[in-house]
């Protein structure tokens, strides 16, 4: 019993330090923040148009489409990052709290202007 739960203390030393590989096509964070920005940009663009839902959704992914080619990145990409970041609170946290920093900060200049 003794040496089952060494094992399993070693065991599970080795997997907490062992340094995790980032998946390929992994989009940066930098990356995320910019993607991120712009479509949320995007959805408040669809909510001000007053559209029935279906037609909104559809007006969505056409911008959509456009960021992720501005970008040049697939929605593939784009959504596995999503998830590892997801997974990856602490990183996650960085690129929620970045994308909302400089959501305001545009809020703020559009505010400024008028």
């Amino acid at each position: 019993m003794k040496k089952l739960f060494l094992l399993a203390v070693s065991c599970l030393f080795f997997t907490c330090g062992s340094k995790e590989e980032l998946p390929e096509g992994l989009l940066s964070e930098s990356e995320m923040i910019d993607i991120m920005i712009d479509i949320r940009v995007a959805e408040g663009k669809v909510t001000h148009l007053l559209l029935k839902p279906d037609s909104a959704k559809q007006v969505f992914k056409i911008m959509e489409k456009r960021i992720f080619e501005e970008h040049d990145v697939d929605t593939v990409a784009y959504k596995s990052s999503y998830q590892y970041y997801l997974l990856h609170p602490e990183k996650a946290s960085v690129i929620f709290s970045a994308t909302l920093d400089s959501l305001n900060v545009m809020k703020e200049r559009v505010t400024n202007q008028r």
